[in-house]
C-alpha cells in the first residue's frame, strides 16, 4: 500500500504567504472604497458650502452675472400670489421692493401657510416672461429646495438676514401698491 500524497502538501510558509497576500488584496480594496466615500462626502460639503445667497433684491439686479448657476435666493413670500399649477408650487417673493416669481418643485413645508413668511430658495433663474406684482419680468426662479423660518429663537450673525416680524413701515416706499395694502 502506498501511501504517499497524491498531491503535494503546501508547506505552512506557502499557506502562511497566501493568506497574507488574500488580506493584503483586501485591505487594499477597503482603503479605496474608504477614500471613495470621503472624497464623495468631502465633495457634496463643498458643493453645499460654495451655495451663496442672495436677497431677492441682488439677485435680480446680479442675474447676468449669476446666468444659471445655482445659488440661494431668499425674501418673503407675498400671501396672495402663493398657487398650485400642475403640482408645481408657484409665488412671489419680496425684499427692498424687489419682487421675483418662484417657481417651486416639491411640497413646500407645512409653515408655508404663514402669511410673510420668510424663506430661503434653492434653484437658478430660467427665461420665462412672467408677470409680478413689479410689473413683467423676463425670469423667474426654479427652486428645488426650501428652507422657511420656524422658530422665535432664530437668530444670525448675519445680519441681511430676513427677520420674522414684519418692519416698519414695511414695503411703504415701494411703486407698487398692491402689496402694500396686504402688509
Amino acid at each position: 500500500m502506498d501511501l504517499t500524497p497524491r498531491e503535494e502538501v503546501e508547506s505552512p510558509e506557502d499557506v502562511r504567504r497566501r493568506i497574507h497576500r488574500k488580506r493584503r488584496w483586501a485591505i487594499l480594496a477597503l482603503s479605496v472604497l474608504l477614500v471613495v466615500v470621503v472624497a464623495f462626502v468631502t465633495a457634496q460639503g463643498l458643493r453645499n458650502a460654495t451655495l451663496f445667497f442672495r436677497n431677492v433684491d441682488e439677485a435680480v439686479a446680479q442675474r447676468s452675472e449669476l446666468q444659471e448657476r445655482r445659488f440661494r435666493i431668499q425674501g418673503r413670500v407675498i400671501p396672495s400670489t402663493v398657487r398650485n399649477e400642475s403640482g408645481i408650487t408657484v409665488f412671489e417673493i419680496v425684499h427692498n421692493c424687489a419682487v421675483a416669481e418662484i417657481r417651486h418643485s416639491g411640497d413646500p413645508p407645512e409653515l408655508f401657510e404663514s402669511p410673510w413668511i420668510p424663506v430661503v430658495l434653492e434653484g437658478k433663474w430660467s427665461e420665462g416672461t412672467v408677470q409680478t406684482l413689479a410689473g413683467s419680468d423676463s425670469h423667474y426662479f426654479f427652486s428645488d429646495r426650501m428652507l422657511v423660518k420656524h422658530t422665535n429663537e432664530y437668530a444670525s450673525a448675519n445680519e441681511e438676514r430676513i427677520s420674522e416680524a414684519l418692519p416698519d413701515g414695511f414695503l411703504e416706499e415701494c411703486a407698487f401698491d398692491d402689496l402694500a395694502s396686504q402688509s
